[in-house]
């Protein structure tokens, strides 16, 4: 049984007339619906509740009781109280302002520093290295960056924040340095009540004063239940808070198919159906590759029947009618995982040649894979078969190895091949053809004192070994030039064919600044393994943002390098189809706005450089 050892922080009782009214009601209510999981997991639980809830407190809860965990177990932090926002000059905080929580001795003319953001995250992601499974939720103001204004409230809401005061005295957290590039090393889980530059509010609840977000949260545990994915959980508990305001976004960072409290891997579609007050809703957009209405998804969770039909296509995501069956008043309750299974795209033309029996089998096996087709004007593939092998060739990247033809079961790899290509073109292809936002962001590729960077004349940002032999290092930033605040993500592509968002995982960069990839360590440039380290030698990265006004779901944009490197792996990639469909997109007739005027919000652009790392 895993056991949970947990830390409730819930402070109303501010001084200096700052009080709150529904945060230890937050605290209680979570403590009780975790000890009702005593089923199935083994809560160790500390309290802390308005005065007691101290600076030194809550670091020393966070250090002794949550420091705590093992390998299998899992630390969980919940503060519901006030939280603020200042200014910064700190460059890896793209917003140009930094998040912290506001402790019970931090009002005041002689009050303590503030529990910054870089000062929890650190010690957070301290114990998560040690293999613990670390889960941070914060209902407070500039949640969002609390571990790493004036807010509009609603009637009757109170905001959950404070203003920046002068005598506070902060120092940011020093960061450590080094490591290689590829996914970072373990890191919490983060549920925010709203976005960094957003205020959380509390009202009356069902009799009670509660936190917005607590309230959703635990709703939606209630009706998921503990294992539920942390992606389903945040969906119902953001579509929950959006319903009593429109100016208070929860957010998620972490593992979308994650399992609450514990991180495992839940078997879940990329995408989900939820009930919202405008109807059905998919999390899948314009941004995703989705470019029309008549669109069809099928739900995962029941009767392979069940789909529903988009009818209306907005950026980040899509209304949708159910075609053929009526949900029930549970379905309302729920976050149903999707999958599409009729979208709008260009199949990849595969030319087949070679010996006629091997070349009659691909054919019947590619009819049943939508992505592919004979001819055409898509990406062109394709496969000589001869003497029991088969030859994949076409489109970028590093030459596939050559793939046994002796079975039915090698059939079906030689098509996943040929699938896996072209998806991963498919998102190196992706862009909006309305350039808008595209023309206001751009990625810069920097030299160290590791390796050398120098532009070929075709365009390529060139890396090059030291002479002793050395990978490069390089500083990769994107840049937003916009007077507006926008969310981006850059998207890894190599020429393995794989796809990886690991280097900038979505967030808001501010207007005229720029975001670090790996929050400001250096990106390690690499030859990939089994490729010779001799003169010549190559590899490139295609480096591609994706830029919008919300944020997006990720998951389309992961995918691992062919062949894969484990059955697990291969087997993952071949289960999710959502990706082919989403990101293989014909270029619509006219240009999209959402239904709202011109450059309202939801527009979104990419903008891409290459990465040449090579051998001299």
């Amino acid at each position: 049984m895993r056991t949970v050892y947990a830390l409730f922080v819930g402070i109303d009782d501010y001084p200096g007339g700052r009080r709150l009214r529904g945060c230890v009601n937050d605290a209680r209510d979570a403590e009780s619906w975790l000890r009702q999981q005593s089923a199935t997991l083994a809560p160790v639980v500390r309290t802390l509740h308005d005065g007691q809830a101290s600076r030194a407190a809550v670091l020393a809860g966070v250090r002794q009781h949550l420091g705590q965990g093992g390998p299998e177990d899992t630390a969980l932090f919940w503060f519901s109280g006030h939280g603020s926002e200042y200014r910064t000059d700190d460059p890896r905080e793209a917003t140009g302002h930094a998040q912290a929580l506001v402790c019970h001795d931090s009002l005041g003319p002689t009050g303590q520093p503030l529990l910054q953001d870089s000062e929890l995250g650190a010690l957070l992601d301290e114990i998560a290295a040690r293999g613990t499974h670390v889960v941070a939720i914060l209902d407070c103001c500039h949640a969002g960056g609390a571990t790493r204004d004036s807010g509009f409230a609603p009637p009757g809401a109170t905001s959950r924040g404070v203003d920046w005061q002068p005598w506070w005295q902060v120092t940011a957290a020093p960061r450590e340095g080094g490591g290689e590039s590829g996914p970072d090393s373990a890191r919490h889980v983060l549920l925010a009540a709203c976005r960094p530059h957003e205020r959380a509010h509390e009202n009356l609840i069902d009799g009670r004063i509660r936190g917005y977000f607590s309230h959703a949260l635990l709703g939606a545990l209630d009706r998921l239940g503990s294992g539920a994915p942390y992606g389903a959980v945040h969906t119902l508990a953001e579509e929950r808070v959006r319903t009593r305001t429109p100016f208070q976004h929860p957010e998620l960072r972490g593992p979308e198919d994650g399992g609450f409290l514990s991180g495992a891997a839940v078997a879940t579609g990329p995408f989900l159906l939820r009930h919202t007050a405008h109807g059905w809703e998919v999390n899948c957009g314009q941004a995703h590759g989705l470019r029309a209405a008549g669109a069809e998804f099928t739900l995962l969770d029941g009767p392979a029947s069940r789909k529903v039909v988009v009818r209306q296509v907005h950026p980040e995501s899509c209304l949708v009618e159910p075609e053929g069956w009526q949900p029930g008043e549970k379905d309302r309750y729920l976050a149903h995982p999707v999958t599409p299974t009729a979208v709008a795209f260009t199949p990849a033309a595969v030319t087949l040649a070679g010996d006629p029996g091997a070349v009659q089998l691909l054919s019947a096996a590619m009819a049943h894979v939508p992505v592919l087709a004979h001819g055409g004007d898509g990406l062109p593939l394709r496969v000589d078969a001869a003497g029991g092998w088969a030859r994949v060739s076409g489109g970028a990247g590093h030459p596939v190895p050559e793939l046994p033809l002796r079975s039915r079961a090698d059939v079906d790899r030689v098509v996943d091949c040929l699938a896996h290509l072209a998806r991963w073109h498919h998102i190196l292809d992706l862009h909006n053809p309305d350039p808008w936002l595209s023309s206001l962001v751009r990625v810069t590729v920097e030299e160290t004192s590791v390796g050398r960077v120098t532009h070929s004349a075709d365009g390529e940002i060139v890396c090059g070994y030291t002479l002793t032999g050395r990978e490069p290092q390089v500083m990769v930033r994107i840049h937003n030039q916009s007077h507006r605040r926008l969310w981006c993500v850059l998207l890894d592509l190599t020429d393995r064919h794989a796809c990886s968002p690991h280097l900038y995982e979505g967030d808001f960069v501010g207007p005229g600044r720029a975001g670090l990839a790996r929050r400001g360590e250096p990106v390690w440039l690499r030859l990939p393994p089994g490729r010779a380290l001799v003169r010549g030698a190559f590899a490139r990265d295609w480096l591609k943002v994706i830029v919008t006004e919300n944020e997006l779901n990720l998951a389309p944009f992961r995918l691992p390098a062919w062949p894969p490197e484990t059955p697990e792996e291969g087997e993952r990639a071949h289960r999710e189809p959502a990706v082919d469909g989403l990101l293989r997109l014909t270029t619509p007739s006219h240009r999209r706005d959402a239904g709202g005027p011109a450059n309202d919000v939801g527009r979104w652009g990419t903008a891409q450089v290459v990465v040449r790392t090579e051998v001299t």
